[in-house]
């Protein structure tokens, strides 16, 4: 599945730019479906950053999974690998109950859209392997597939939104 936003930021790219790279935690109250995000490790690069942060997402299980989804399924690791000169960071996301359950990857875009505007284009490319979801019968994954993209889907895609439409609610509170 292939999930895509493009958002007009109502600030400076290097302002947008920055406090997503570097204060991504401060943008977690304007993120309906996010729990929280911890930062793990931070290395510079000749060319920017690489960030890994730990994500916990926030969403309703379908009440045929609850009784066999593992909670951490509903957290990430996402391997964001930042380039200053172009603005942009390529990442991958990983499962923490173990990086076999899903591929995820994209790139995120921000450039400048005029005065005092940032366009921020969001993408990723989620394959899902529901039968290696631990604590669901093989027999079931199957049926479950759906549920189970649906439940990720549900997951990811709101970010995807949320980021851009938390950016402009930060920045207007933050003025």
């Amino acid at each position: 599945m292939k999930l895509e936003n493009k958002k007009i930021i109502n600030r400076s790219l290097d302002d947008v730019y920055e406090l997503v790279r570097d204060n991504l935690e401060k943008l977690v109250p304007y993120m309906p479906n996010v729990d929280k995000i911890k930062t793990v490790s931070t290395k510079a690069h000749e060319d920017g950053v690489d960030i890994v942060n730990h994500w916990y997402a926030k969403a309703e299980v379908p009440g045929l999974l609850k009784k066999f989804l593992n909670p951490d399924l509903l957290s990430w690791k996402d391997y964001a690998h930042w380039k200053n000169q172009e603005h942009l960071v390529e990442y991958k996301l990983e499962s923490t109950l173990g990086n076999d359950l899903f591929d995820a990857n994209g790139i995120n875009y921000f450039r400048d859209a005029g005065e005092n505007k940032t366009e921020l284009v969001v993408t990723c490319n989620v394959v899902i392997y529901a039968d290696k979801v631990p604590g669901i019968p093989k027999i079931i994954a199957k049926k479950a597939l759906p549920l189970i993209e649906g439940l990720i889907e549900k997951i990811l895609g709101p970010n995807l939104t949320a980021l851009g439409d938390g950016l402009n609610e930060y920045f207007k509170e933050n003025s």
